[in-house]
């Protein structure tokens, strides 16, 4: 059968991507790039994210457009960005370009390529995974940086809770981590769908 290759095909009209503000932030969002639904959860769901933090050092996985990255550049004195997606890429160079602040970095790559190199400890780390979640590598390369808070937000409950079982440990075996916030966020209404968030604080 022969394939017919206008079907592989569709018509772009303007510059390719659209301004989403949230916040005090304008972030370019390209048609192939992945951000968050719910516009009217969004500036609650970055304050709950980056919370009160602020230091030296953070990193911002699975980091998208940069919702997250661009805000914390504000309050770290650096950000390293990771993203694996080109075209959230694009956006995400183009986000933290426009915020002004100069201490972001990005690099296009995946989060267990990045993490098997990487060998600073950071104060923060941000987790916006897919719905896969993390994986043992990643965990493990997490717990051997030490940063002193995971932000984690999830929108699938089974693989968070297999991720939070290697970081938090059980009452026998307890691992490096402990549960200081857990919050819902509705951003599918009508739907089962929640996205969690859970704030991860490392054990003394």
């Amino acid at each position: 059968l022969l394939h017919d290759r206008r079907k592989d095909l569709f018509e772009l009209i303007g510059p390719g991507y659209l301004p989403y503000r949230v916040g005090d932030v304008t972030y370019r969002v390209g048609h192939m790039s992945f951000f968050q639904t719910n516009r009217f959860v969004l500036p609650e769901l970055v304050d709950l994210v980056l919370g009160s933090d602020q230091g030296r050092l953070a990193l911002d996985l699975f980091a998208g457009v940069g919702l997250f990255a661009v805000p914390l550049a504000h309050r770290f004195q650096r950000v390293v960005a990771v993203e694996s997606n080109p075209a959230s890429m694009r956006d995400l160079e183009s986000n933290l370009q426009q915020s002004g602040a100069q201490s972001p970095a990005a690099r296009e790559t995946d989060v267990e390529a990045f993490l098997a190199r990487w060998n600073e400890k950071p104060d923060l780390v941000v987790v916006d995974p897919p719905r896969a979640g993390l994986s043992p590598q990643a965990v493990d390369r997490l717990c051997k940086l030490a940063p002193a808070v995971i932000a984690y937000l999830s929108c699938d409950p089974a693989t968070l809770a297999r991720d939070l079982a290697l970081l938090v440990g059980s009452t026998a075996q307890p691992g490096p981590y402990l549960i200081s916030e857990v919050h819902l966020v509705d951003m599918f209404p009508q739907t089962y769908h929640m996205e969690v968030f859970v704030r991860l604080a490392r054990r003394a």
